[in-house]
């Protein structure tokens, strides 16, 4: 009942942990009756990947000729990096970072404020750059995968470790801002959170299962 209140999906990149959600997601709104689809927005790189890889009537149902071509359960709406696109009160812009397939951050301005939320991501630019545009600017999402001990494997998959992020942290002009940290490997988490603490100078923190944020 919660999930059929959902209007848009923003997809980061297409790595399986990152979009499987979005196959049972359809499934389950599929029997609801929502009344419009729900809208998956990524590049045309990610949508013919979700397309070609998932949706494709092998691996799970197309959903975007569910129950019918016009009137799907989900539609596929493609963004360019660099794009604004108007989601009711809400801009979003796609904003590339540096992984190992292509991956869009998410820059999202109201009324009320703005946050940026990083999918995957290793040392990158663009985004920071963006962000110190943003004066009304409230908050970061931002991985966190790997501990200090591990930068090699870190640096070869495109994550963060925590000295990593201190310095990515270093590009943001003011040290104010909420900063949430997601995607640790569990086996790892304690090991990161200590290193994580040793950041001075920054508000930081652990994002937990079933927490709400208020921006």
């Amino acid at each position: 009942e919660e999930q059929v209140n959902v209007d848009y999906v923003l997809v980061t990149h297409a790595h399986l942990d990152h979009v499987r959600d979005i196959m049972f997601l359809a499934d389950n709104i599929c029997y609801l009756q929502k009344g419009h689809p729900l809208i998956v927005i990524g590049t045309s790189n990610i949508i013919d990947t979700l397309k070609t890889h998932l949706f494709n009537n092998v691996v799970w149902p197309d959903f975007s000729l569910i129950p019918s071509p016009e009137n799907p359960v989900l539609k596929f709406k493609a963004i360019k990096p660099g794009q604004k696109m108007q989601l009711g009160d809400v801009g979003v812009t796609a904003i590339l970072v540096n992984h190992v397939i292509e991956t869009v951050s998410y820059a999202v301005e109201s009324k009320k404020g703005s946050f940026i939320i990083i999918g995957d991501t290793g040392a990158t630019e663009e985004v920071w750059k963006a962000a110190n545009k943003m004066s009304d600017l409230k908050a970061v999402f931002i991985e966190t995968s790997l501990p200090n001990s591990m930068k090699d494997v870190a640096d070869m998959t495109g994550h963060l470790t925590p000295s990593g992020l201190e310095k990515e942290l270093k590009k943001l002009d003011n040290s104010n801002h909420n900063i949430y940290l997601y995607h640790m490997k569990l086996q790892y988490r304690e090991a990161i959170q200590r290193e994580i603490a040793m950041i001075r100078d920054r508000d930081i923190h652990v994002l937990e299962d079933g927490e709400v944020i208020q921006i």
